[in-house]
């Protein structure tokens, strides 16, 4: 295949790889330790942890759930990406433990927190809750380095999360 061809190809194919990437599937390197252990447990900055992001539950079918590791735009740098866990729902009410009392999650928000509390810049303490359509998509898993290949846990911690709102309009664990 010749320059002008190869160069054609990918012209072509240019489109529709951002297509893909944009609202289906896409791989993001993760930086830093918020996420540990779950991401980057060795605090490797040099071999950070790459991760494949799942759109569609997201961007086309509004499936978010309690547990997920979700990737969000961050609500006060709009060119910056996010990868923290979702914790509450809308309507649910959730343990805030910087303020020390429960919060009723407003509608059309998450609460959203970094495994690693203490390197975490997350709904605590810096957010408050997280608008829905900020979220970009779901972490399913690691794919780089080699060692840590694998599926990413779907869980949270159950002394945070108060109440599941269950009931009409709400979301309980299923949406």
């Amino acid at each position: 295949m010749g320059p002008g061809r190869w160069l054609r190809s990918v012209i072509w194919w240019l489109p529709a790889g951002i297509a893909i990437t944009d609202t289906i599937v896409s791989v993001l390197p993760v930086e830093g330790s918020s996420m540990a252990p779950t991401l980057n447990p060795d605090g490797d900055e040099q071999w950070p942890d790459m991760v494949l992001v799942e759109k569609v539950s997201y961007k086309w079918l509004h499936k978010y759930q309690r547990g997920d590791v979700a990737v969000f735009w961050a609500p006060d740098e709009p060119r910056q990406q996010l990868v923290k866990r979702i914790i509450a729902l809308e309507h649910d009410l959730v343990w805030d433990s910087e303020q020390h009392k429960p919060l009723k999650i407003p509608q059309g928000r998450c609460w959203v927190e970094g495994d690693n509390a203490e390197a975490s810049g997350d709904s605590r303490n810096m957010y408050g809750p997280v608008h829905l359509g900020l979220l970009e998509g779901r972490v399913t898993h690691v794919v780089w380095p080699p060692r840590r290949w694998g599926e990413v846990a779907r869980w949270y911690p159950a002394d945070k999360l108060i109440v599941e709102d269950a009931g009409p309009g709400g979301h309980g664990a299923g949406k």
